[in-house]
């Protein structure tokens, strides 16, 4: 892609809504569960205009992140810029569209890269996709896994992706007990069994990736966020 063409595209794609009734700010929050020792921890992102820093983490989710409404194409770059002339052609973009109002950006590895060795995958949770309290569960390996959360089961197929409901009906401990069935095939072998914390308030992410040894590696982030105001003031329960 060359540089004009990545320059047309976030000039094109940053598209503020003019609504002053807007029902809340955009947001979202960045996470690189298989994060190399040698990646960098932090970058900026360039939403064509303006860049700001952000932490690359791979044990927890970003800060929460704020974009402009619209739609909307995002880059990710090494260093800050803030006119789309200084954007390298190779950098790692995300496209937005407009109705997508909050998200997650999962980061992925790409050694081709060589400005800077990620991709962006955009994870949407809106519409009743992910509901305070529910787990966005994330498989990358070739194993079935199953998992007793409480009081609820939750399965997922190699490779797949499922959403796991609360697994305990008000904010506490639980035990979280997971196994996983080899290729997809035979019995079940047991993972991990441990007590973990629950918040009904909080939107939860789970992966479920290749640890270069025997069993499976299980990442888990907990998202709670401040209730924040609209903007002009609007009240979100209006």
């Amino acid at each position: 892609m060359s540089l004009h063409h990545t320059t047309a595209i976030l000039a094109a794609g940053i598209c503020i809504l003019a609504n002053p009734l807007q029902a809340k700010p955009r947001s979202c929050r960045i996470v690189f569960p298989e994060r190399p020792q040698s990646a960098q921890k932090t970058a900026f992102v360039f939403d064509g205009s303006k860049s700001q820093s952000v932490t690359l983490p791979s044990m927890n989710l970003s800060e929460v992140i704020k974009l402009p409404h619209g739609e909307l194409t995002i880059a990710m770059v090494p260093n800050e810029i803030n006119d789309p002339k200084d954007l390298s052609p190779n950098a790692p973009i995300l496209r937005i569209p407009e109705k997508v109002n909050e998200f997650y950006i999962i980061l992925t590895s790409d050694p081709k890269n060589q400005d800077l060795p990620l991709k962006m995958n955009l994870v949407e949770t809106e519409e009743g996709k992910l509901k305070p309290g529910e787990t966005l569960w994330f498989n990358t390996t070739e194993h079935r896994i199953l998992a007793k959360l409480g009081d609820n089961e939750m399965s997922v197929d190699p490779k797949g992706r499922t959403v796991s409901k609360d697994p305990v009906p008000a904010t506490g401990y639980y035990i979280a007990k997971f196994a996983y069935q080899a290729e997809g095939k035979g019995p079940y072998a047991p993972i991990t069994e441990q007590s973990w914390w629950h918040d009904t308030a909080s939107r939860h992410l789970g992966f479920i990736v290749n640890s270069g040894g025997k069993l499976p590696k299980i990442y888990f982030y907990r998202d709670y966020r401040d209730p924040e105001p609209t903007e002009k003031g609007v009240d979100p329960k209006d």
